[in-house]
């Protein structure tokens, strides 16, 4: 059967949509609108549709912008089947002030129902955020007009579902929902405790910013007023534009610091930091005034400014050598396309579909993903960069030994232990007339010999032995669980590789000897510092018996004894 509804006066034509036909789609397309210019109620509206004074939707969904005056939609529907047909007009947007609904037959109002955060009247039954109008609709036409009032930007999409689909969508946002508070509840909590252990404020300013973006999309999709503020309708309303300042300004104040914008750009740094100042309080002055439509524009204009300006501060510090801006950059793309998809969609120059609705979240998430690794990638360069400034601490930047700091780290723990003071052996070695060398050669020769000295000890010694530059062309060597024997046979073998070395200057063979002094642990020497001041004394002993040898004994020399006496 082939139904044409023709309007009695303007004779203006509009589709008749079919309830029994399956949709998922926008039915904008299918609707007339008509904007309010004056208030007037459901009887008037369905006579100004009658005398033609509504007019086609031109986009699958209507988009009127901030602070529009109220419209009001036209769908004419049929139930071609002798069976009553269950079915839902969906409105996917839950920060609509208010929605009235009425089906109209016979040219009279057969039944009304307002939603909305204006309607005094309205229970969310479905804990969903969408408004849902379930009506059970009889054979013949049916018209269903709706009136949409808000200041905030007026974007209807409409949708006609059955059971099946409204049930398909319900378990869609809950998952989906579930999974994107779940994984930034997730992320709020492990950085937050990052900052309580670590005091960074780059993980204070991040959490501020998770927290933000868990508020606004709870505020924006409708789950904050179904969960968190069920009896606020005035905080729900203002809620949004709000939360926007507030997760804008946390977001800028998250840049500076995890940018570091104080040393690199600290003009920049101070300008927005103003910002974070100046527009919560231009926000506080339309809460004053009751305004929402200046607030609206006022949290739209900032979140423009933010979207931009994070990508704008990515480069910038790329540019400045910065490396946790690849990540933070990339975040900023990220978030910048998703709200783009959604405005794309919204505005119909793309398909509208759940992803392309859903963009925005989709990008702001992934844009808090990539933050988590930026300051995730942040710690582990500086837990390393501290890790290398430690170690060189503790090394001779010249020989790239051990210094002294860290030969005392490395061996005083050891010579505690019973066992080792009884059998550790100590060698004190001094490059014979060093001062020559430099005063002959120059300092940079001098620098070579001790480099190359240097490898030639650690080579020769084993792998849990110690060695140290002790200052100057001195180095020590530590050597637990060694005998007097075994450290005469190092020391020897040692200095005669040292004497084999082969020097080259000026066109002249430089020949370099070494000193050893050898010390072995005992009843009288059981204490390193004792052990090192022994080593010292046998080393100059050495010395002053002709140089290039060692000199070794077990007991304390008589200087050792007289000063201990």
């Amino acid at each position: 059967m082939t139904l044409v509804l023709t309007l009695n006066i303007a004779h203006v034509q509009s589709e008749v949509l079919d309830l029994s036909e399956s949709r998922t789609s926008p039915i904008g397309l299918s609707i007339q609108q008509y904007v309010e210019q004056e208030r007037i109620n459901a009887s008037n509206a369905y006579q100004l549709l009658q005398q033609g004074k509504f007019s086609p939707v031109k986009q699958s969904i209507s988009n009127y912008g901030i602070g529009a005056k109220p419209v009001w939609l036209s769908l004419t529907l049929n139930n071609d089947t002798q069976d009553i047909l269950d079915r839902t007009i969906h409105i996917d947007n839950f920060w609509l002030d208010e929605i009235s609904s009425y089906w109209f037959h016979s040219d009279k109002i057969d039944y009304f129902e307002h939603q909305g955060d204006l309607s005094l009247f309205y229970q969310q039954a479905t804990l969903q955020p969408s408004f849902n109008f379930r009506y059970d609709y009889p054979p013949g036409l049916t018209t269903v007009l709706i009136r949409v009032q808000t200041p905030d930007p007026m974007v209807i999409p409409v949708f006609l579902l059955d059971n099946d689909e409204i049930a398909k969508k319900n378990a869609f946002n809950a998952y989906s929902y579930g999974f994107l508070y779940g994984a930034t509840i997730a992320l709020l909590i492990y950085n937050f405790i990052l900052f309580i252990g670590l005091r960074l404020k780059s993980y204070f300013y991040y959490s501020l910013y998770l927290c933000n973006f868990l508020l606004l999309n709870m505020a924006y999709s409708g789950h904050g007023s179904l969960w968190l503020w069920p009896d606020s309708p005035l905080w729900q309303q203002w809620s949004i534009p709000l939360l926007m300042v507030t997760f804008c300004s946390s977001g800028i104040l998250f840049a500076c610091h995890f940018l570091r914008l104080k040393f690199q750009l600290p003009v920049l740094n101070k300008i927005l930091k103003s910002l974070c100042i100046i527009f919560p309080l231009l926000m506080l002055l339309a809460v004053i005034l009751q305004d929402r439509t200046l607030g609206l524009i006022l949290a739209f204009d900032l979140m423009l400014i933010f979207s931009g300006l994070m990508i704008v501060l990515g480069v910038l510090s790329l540019n400045f050598g910065n490396i946790s801006a690849r990540f933070f950059l990339m975040a900023s793309i990220s978030s910048m396309l998703g709200i783009a998809t959604t405005s794309l969609a919204v505005w119909s120059y793309i398909p509208f579909n759940e992803l392309t609705y859903r963009a925005a979240e989709i990008g702001v998430f992934i844009d808090v993903l990539l933050l988590a690794l930026a300051l995730t990638e942040r710690f582990r360069r500086v837990e390393n960069e501290k890790t290398i400034a430690e170690k060189m601490a503790q090394m001779d930047p010249l020989t790239r030994l051990n210094n002294r700091r860290a030969f005392y780290q490395l061996v005083e723990p050891q010579f505690s232990e019973q066992r080792i003071q009884k059998s550790a052996s100590l060698l004190m070695i001094d490059i014979d007339k060093f001062k020559d060398i430099n005063d002959t050669y120059g300092h940079n020769f001098g620098d070579k010999v001790l480099v190359k000295v240097a490898a030639l000890i650690r080579d020769t010694l084993r792998k849990h032995d110690v060695l140290a530059r002790w200052g100057g062309e001195e180095f020590i060597i530590f050597l637990p669980n060694t005998l007097e024997e075994e450290a005469n046979t190092l020391a020897t073998r040692l200095c005669e590789s040292i004497a084999k070395l082969n020097f080259h200057q000026m066109q002249h063979k430089v020949t370099v000897t070494a000193s050893i002094g050898i010390v072995t642990s005992c009843s009288a020497i059981n204490q390193l510092p004792l052990l090192i001041e022994q080593a010292d004394k046998h080393l100059y002993q050495a010395k002053r018996a002709g140089r290039n040898q060692i000199c070794a004994s077990s007991q304390p020399t008589p200087e050792f004894e007289q000063a201990n006496v």
